[in-house]
């Protein structure tokens, strides 16, 4: 019976000591357990890089001058080993089996490239327990996506030019090259509310997101007219 694929889990953290702690314990508690940890710290001014110092392998510490979590994700990806690869955030957690059920997708069907589930958002615990905010919701998001590493290069690196849309000009990448997804209903990732979310932090470029969009929009329409003008 051939081997699973191995599994690298990159987590870019800029002063999230209050949470990247509980954040390492979701990963390592999985019960696909990854072959690789590497927490990039985006130049924090807080003990965050010390706290992922002490879990020991498999966790490993990379440091970097403040650049932005698009870039922290690219030096992530650069280090990480691991034949798929996933993303979290210093903030959030995964559930139990979120690698589990994604990466038994991957195994079983090679035409897909990237697989998703379900996302909740919490904003405090209770027994040591999320207390849910809302009902699972398809989450298309690096944090609850894994994806095969040929696939995550092909797309090429997140955008290092935005402060919130750096996902989402990834995702539309993706999807202009076709690449095959699944989004599963079983809830992969629990993402934490507090007043210092990035999306919050930098609320003033939330004109990013149209951006990208009409960024993506334009690519297509050049694709087309090269196909169209290619024809007989």
């Amino acid at each position: 019976m051939p081997a699973e694929p191995t599994v690298g889990v990159v987590i870019p953290v800029w002063n999230g000591e209050r949470w990247l702690g509980e954040a390492l314990d979701s990963v390592l508690a999985q019960e696909h357990r990854p072959a690789d940890i590497v927490v990039v710290d985006d130049g924090s001014s807080d003990a965050s890089a010390a706290l992922a110092e002490r879990h020991g392998p498999p966790v490993r510490v990379a440091c970097q001058a403040n650049a932005g979590i698009g870039a922290a994700r690219n030096r992530g990806i650069e280090l990480v080993a691991g034949e798929l690869v996933t993303f979290l955030d210093a903030d959030d957690l995964l559930t139990p089996a979120s690698l589990a059920l994604r990466v038994e997708v991957l195994v079983r069907r090679p035409d897909i490239d990237m697989v998703f589930g379900a996302v909740r958002r919490f904003s405090e615990t209770a027994a040591g327990a999320p207390v849910a905010l809302n009902e699972p919701q398809a989450g298309h998001m690096p944090s609850a996506m894994l994806v095969r590493r040929a696939a995550l290069e092909r797309v090429g690196p997140f955008p290092t030019d935005t402060r919130v849309a750096e996902g989402l000009d990834w995702m539309l990448r993706a999807r202009e090259l076709r690449l095959g997804e699944l989004t599963l209903a079983d809830q992969v990732l629990w993402r934490r509310v507090h007043g210092h979310n990035n999306s919050l932090r930098h609320r003033a470029e939330i004109g990013e997101f149209a951006h990208a969009l009409k960024a993506s929009l334009d690519r297509r329409r050049a694709a087309d007219r090269i196909t169209s003008d290619a024809e007989p």
